[in-house]
């Protein structure tokens, strides 16, 4: 696989760092630079599969190459050292895909945390918690707020948001993602997976919600928050695809995410709370 030259890498990421001007999802998407997503995934293999691995450009990285664009963005509009709050941490996959981000202090929230890991990988501190409570931290004390892939498994989804923008400062952004479909049909599903739930044949931890734009949208405006980014992610994912050789064909994936949120199979979603 072809990688990036250190030097290479900067001026891709460099090219984030241009003046952001107010634009719509479609041409900010657009300007992120995919090489940026090939050195990385070269440099974090064991986040992804073999099949996966054995293409330059794997849709299954889109979730982590969005967030890692999305925080240089915030990065250098706030102009100053920022605190991300990583709420969902795992292991620390995202840090470890992202590398170092100049200013970035990372915090990682879990259930339950290795805190060997989290300090090989980069972050500051960790917490251990449950995400159906209050979360252990005080109100607007981070920058940032990540959150990818967890509200599905959580039993109250609208409580465990109102917690994520009870701890993001003015000005401070949450960015968010996970599996989404239409409306309908995502009720339907969560339908089926509540039903599962009370009957025992799923346990909590399992996906017990199910996602979609409209809702992304409601919950942020309930929390007061301004929804700046609403881009779904692919409209084909088959990993080890020849295709996922192509810059373009994840372009075109991107570009159709921009236009159809909720047939892009995952949604992804900065949210500003404002100043």
């Amino acid at each position: 696989m072809t990688t990036l030259s250190s030097e290479t890498a900067g001026q891709q990421a460099a090219a984030l760092a241009s003046p952001i001007q107010p634009e719509s999802n479609r041409r900010r998407v657009q300007r992120w630079p995919l090489e940026l997503l090939a050195d990385r995934v070269s440099n974090a293999r064991e986040l992804f599969t073999a099949r996966a691995n054995s293409t330059r450009f794997p849709v299954r990285a889109i979730r982590y190459w969005w967030a890692h664009c999305a925080l240089l963005d915030e990065a250098r509009t706030q102009g100053r050292p920022i605190t991300v709050a990583d709420v969902g941490c795992s292991t620390g996959h995202l840090r470890r895909y992202t590398g170092h981000i100049d200013g970035a202090e990372w915090m990682g929230l879990d259930w339950k945390v290795e805190p060997e890991v989290l300090r090989e990988r980069g972050y500051a501190s960790w917490k251990e918690c449950d995400f159906d409570r209050p979360l252990p931290l005080p109100d607007a004390s981070v920058d940032v707020v990540v959150h990818l892939h967890v509200i599905e498994h959580l039993p109250r989804p609208e409580f465990s948001f109102k917690e994520l923008a009870r701890i993001v400062k003015p000005g401070g952004v949450i960015l968010a993602g996970s599996p989404a479909m239409p409306p309908l049909l995502s009720r339907l599903r969560e339908r089926h997976h509540r039903s599962n739930l009370a009957r025992g044949r799923i346990a909590l931890g399992r996906h017990i919600n199910s996602m979609d734009r409209s809702r992304w949208v409601r919950l942020a405006r309930e929390n007061g928050l301004v929804s700046e980014m609403v881009q779904g992610a692919f409209f084909m994912r088959w990993s080890g695809w020849a295709m996922e050789n192509h810059a373009w064909w994840l372009r075109l994936n991107l570009a159709w995410g921009s236009l159809f949120p909720s047939l892009g199979g995952e949604i992804y979603l900065a949210m500003r709370k404002p100043r």
